[in-house]
């Protein structure tokens, strides 16, 4: 290795007197050897490794258009879902994606086919199973023990704020569950429709038709309404 070779030349010059010529000489060849192939390629891997940690993650997206939804928009890295959104426009979505990820989204067909399917697959009423893997990693703490609970009501069924409050140990907390709820970044995937206010009333959803979309889910999935 290098550090051996140059420790043999520092010995040798010593021995020699230490003659600066003889270290010029002895340096240049150093240097002109260059590291063997496996120093190379260690070195290649380490900077690789550096280089993945330090850049944002790798994140696509992909529409879903023919749904009783409006557009759907879904976008995902390397550890699942991590956005979906509808009733908005494109430009928005692609920012709050940026903004949560910190990467860039690209569009891909070919990354997002599975989450298309299985999402496109569910708001047709073709299948009520959508087991999609989903990254919380952007949310709060407290948020992510909300949308996991919300995630853990049955297709088919509602539960009430209070109610989630209750099974995650902050039974005080219902109105920030319902806040938590109301910024779910994968809508739909974590149900945070099948959640309800304590008087039977819907408690809200996103977008500018939320009620509206709440009801249509709920219906897709069950739901009977007085």
């Amino acid at each position: 290795m290098a550090s051996k070779q140059v420790d043999k030349y520092v010995s040798w010059i010593e021995e020699k007197g230490g003659a600066p010529d003889i270290l010029a000489e002895t340096l240049e060849a150093l240097y002109a050897t260059g590291p063997d192939d496996e120093a190379t390629q260690r070195a290649q891997r380490a900077l690789a490794r550096r280089l993945e940690a330090e850049l944002p993650p790798a994140i696509y997206y992909d529409i879903i258009e023919d749904t009783p939804f409006s557009p759907i928009y879904l976008a995902a890295g390397p550890h699942g879902l991590v956005s979906l959104d509808f009733g908005i426009p494109e430009g928005d979505f692609l920012a709050y994606v940026h903004k949560q990820s910190g990467g860039e989204p690209r569009p891909s067909t070919e990354a997002m086919a599975g989450y298309v399917a299985a999402v496109r697959d569910y708001v047709l009423g073709k299948t009520h199973d959508m087991p999609l893997t989903v990254d919380l990693s952007g949310v709060t703490p407290f948020q992510r023990q909300v949308l996991e609970e919300a995630r853990r009501v049955p297709r088919g069924q509602v539960s009430t704020y209070g109610e989630i409050a209750r099974r995650i140990g902050k039974p005080k907390a219902f109105r920030a569950v319902g806040q938590a709820l109301r910024r779910n970044p994968v809508p739909i995937v974590v149900p945070c429709h099948r959640v309800v206010a304590s008087d039977g009333t819907l408690g809200g959803y996103g977008g500018k038709l939320g009620n509206t979309r709440k009801i249509q889910l709920l219906k897709l999935e069950g739901v009977v309404f007085a």
